[in-house]
């Protein structure tokens, strides 16, 4: 029998949470599970949003070869879920009941798959989420081999910490306090999975900005708003675009002066810290992501320092269960088994895109990741706004060292360059102007336009 596919997707899990000096959580299942299996602590994600991360994940494919501006998880011909399909794998899940996921949802076999996942009415594992993933784990719920991915809302902004767990030995801020209380529900679903059948990878789509220490975000939007509709009930019809103009340059000096004030003495990582979810980039706390392979073909205990993507993933797997995938070309991820097997495997940077859900802006930024190294720039001026950072001497990247640094900024132009040069790109499935305007509306209650 071919084994079981357990994938848990932990929206907005940062890896310096999930295992490290800096985690204060307190996850006894997920450290157990960490003892059991097999973990890649150099993981990258594709992009700052869901929908492209997980496009790149589920295709094997750079972002930009995805249809880079698409609004929904795709599930064309080059998605791996056909993969399982086509090798007999049962498809079964459960995840936000967002439009942007609908196509990959109707895959599942389940009729029960989905949970509120528009801020701030999202549906977290203790307010039924997590019993809805239990009672899919009861005896034959599931036909054999299937394919299991869970996509838990918790850790995405607004984070809202349960009661039982609003006390400090829990985590020194709610980021860290709402992963225990998400540990306890993994633990109960670990035990109804016969780990002697069944392959369990855990990841994330993207990770998270969170406070440090005392720190909280420094948020303007309530007074913006209430400031634009004083304005239009005090001003004509005809006015209301200039108001709103108004509104939001005050706003902004408003945002500019306190933060100033707010962020005198500290470090640019603790400045980036009190930013709002909406200001997602390519620093690390968003890029770098965890990756644990637990069950059969994964050594136990084991933990992997060389640098890996998240379109690595599905490669590995398919590699585990000796599925032959050569009829899906043109990829860019690889398996990772060699590394499993203490073999090594010649680097391949990191890429990654920001803006992933609007047409290409000046704000858009693209980079890659190297063990070392940190690049990126504005993605139409190669020229502006270039960050670099050395990593194995500024993990937290407070220090930018590109001014200093053209031949290393050069040749990390050079990667980026030939990573992108002549790339064919996916065309996406088109969606309906009614579900246009459904996405254009969860995407903005979910912070990402």
């Amino acid at each position: 029998m071919k084994p079981n596919i357990f994938f848990l997707n932990l929206d907005s899990m940062r890896s310096d949470k999930f295992t490290g000096e800096t985690k204060t959580a307190i996850t006894p299942n997920l450290d157990k599970l960490l003892k059991k299996g097999t973990y890649f602590n150099q993981a990258i994600s594709c992009a700052d949003g869901t929908i492209l991360a997980l496009n790149a994940m589920l295709s094997g494919k750079f972002p930009f070869r995805t249809g880079t501006r698409t609004k929904e998880v795709q599930m064309n011909s080059s998605n791996y879920i056909h993969i399982f399909k086509n090798n007999g794998y049962h498809i079964y899940g459960i995840i936000p009941d967002l439009t942007i996921l609908s196509r990959f949802r109707f895959n599942f076999e389940n009729s029960v798959n989905s949970f509120k996942g528009t801020p701030p009415n999202i549906e977290r594992l203790g307010e039924g989420t997590g019993q809805k993933i239990l009672n899919l784990f009861e005896p034959n719920k599931m036909k054999e081999p299937w394919f299991c991915y869970i996509h838990p809302n918790d850790l995405h902004n607004p984070v809202i910490v349960p009661e039982e767990y609003k006390n400090e030995k829990f985590g020194n801020n709610k980021y860290e306090k709402v992963l225990s209380s998400m540990d306890k529900w993994i633990g109960d679903i670990v035990k109804h999975i016969d780990m002697d059948k069944t392959i369990i990878v855990i990841t994330a789509d993207h990770g998270s900005i969170i406070p440090e220490g005392d720190l909280e975000y420094v948020d303007f939007e309530p007074e913006f708003k209430t400031g634009l509709n004083v304005s239009k009930k005090l001003m004509p019809h005809s006015t209301h675009k200039i108001g709103a103009k108004m509104i939001v340059g005050l706003r902004n000096k408003i945002r500019d002066s306190r933060l100033k004030k707010a962020n005198e003495g500290l470090t640019p990582y603790q400045k980036r810290s009190r930013l709002p979810h909406t200001t997602l980039s390519l620093y690390e706390e968003i890029m770098h992501v965890p990756l644990l392979f637990v069950g059969i073909n994964t050594p136990k205990n084991k933990i992997i320092h060389d640098l890996v993507r998240s379109l690595d993933i599905f490669p590995t797997v398919f590699d585990m269960l000796s599925i032959d995938t050569s009829t899906f070309k043109d990829k860019d991820g690889r398996s990772l088994i060699p590394m499993l097997e203490d073999k090594k495997l010649s680097e391949l940077p990191g890429y990654f895109h920001t803006n992933p859900h609007k047409k290409i802006t000046l704000n858009d930024k693209v980079g890659i990741r190297t063990s070392k190294y940190k690049y990126f720039r504005y993605a139409r001026e190669s020229s502006e706004k270039i960050n670099l950072y050395d990593l194995s001497k500024d993990p937290q990247e407070n220090n930018n060292i590109a001014s200093e640094n053209p031949a290393i900024v050069k040749e990390m132009e050079a990667i980026l360059e030939g990573l992108t040069k002549n790339a064919t790109i996916d065309e996406p499935e088109k969606l309906t102007k009614k579900q246009e305007k459904i996405v254009e509306k969860q995407l903005k209650e979910m912070g990402y336009i």
